[in-house]
């Protein structure tokens, strides 16, 4: 399992349950890219931010083999099945009925975060680990709208999840071996022109596949749109 530690508690209390959003909320959000993680930008928030995750555990993360929902994330695991679990915790920090079940879904997050590799992104002064650790915690309210069309059950899941192999970027090593997964989402009020493309950018860390970041992809409503030639 991943080791976790309790390093810190700054003393507020817990911030509640996710807020839903509007229809109209969803079009915006859906529209842009949503990085997940805003690396660069969530820092830029300053004292607000940290008023923002007063309260919250900081942990150390170091990336291992982790078990949840019956998937063993493991060196062999593939990107779906880490996928799988990330949505599924997210699915279940959303609907969480307190801040036991919200703590225990935020586990299930850092386990299958790429912590290395997004430290390795850290412009900011804030710690290695303060900065993977507010990274993590804005991935549900970043998709949170459409937390419940995400499938609990593998099967499903894998069906619905199309993978987008990347090449390698000289700036981050040649052997740095990365994808994307895209899942069209719909829209929990049931307005058609406000589904959306999740995004989920997973890279290898330290040998496991692991997510970098969860967004949106820009303008883009279809997944028959990316596998059109010239598509994202």
């Amino acid at each position: 399992m991943m080791t976790v530690m309790r390093a810190q508690t700054i003393v507020e209390p817990h911030r509640g349950l996710w807020p839903a959003r509007t229809s109209a909320q969803a079009k915006a959000c859906a529209s842009v890219v949503l990085l997940g993680v805003g690396f660069g930008l969530w820092g830029m928030g300053g004292c607000r931010e940290d008023v923002r995750l007063a309260g919250q555990n900081v942990r150390s993360v170091t990336v291992d083999t982790a078990t949840h929902y019956g998937v063993t994330l493991d060196e062999a695991a593939s990107p779906e099945q880490v996928a799988y679990v990330l949505l599924r915790a997210i699915r279940e920090d959303f609907h969480a009925t307190g801040k036991a079940e919200r703590e225990s879904a935020l586990d299930k997050q850092f386990d299958v975060c790429a912590a290395g590799e997004i430290q390795k992104r850290n412009s900011t002064v804030y710690s290695r680990d303060t900065f993977v650790h507010n990274t993590v915690w804005r991935w549900t309210p970043t998709v949170s709208h459409y937390a419940s069309d995400f499938d609990t059950d593998w099967d499903k899941a894998k069906a619905r999840l199309i993978r987008k192999e990347l090449d390698p970027k000289e700036d981050l090593g040649a052997d740095l071996r990365e994808c994307k997964l895209h899942l069209a989402v719909a829209d929990p009020n049931g307005d058609p022109n406000a589904g959306a493309v999740v995004e989920i950018h997973l890279v290898k860390d330290s040998g496991y596949w692991r997510v970098l970041r969860i967004g949106f992809v820009r303008a883009t409503r279809s997944i028959e749109v990316l596998q059109a030639p010239g598509g994202e």
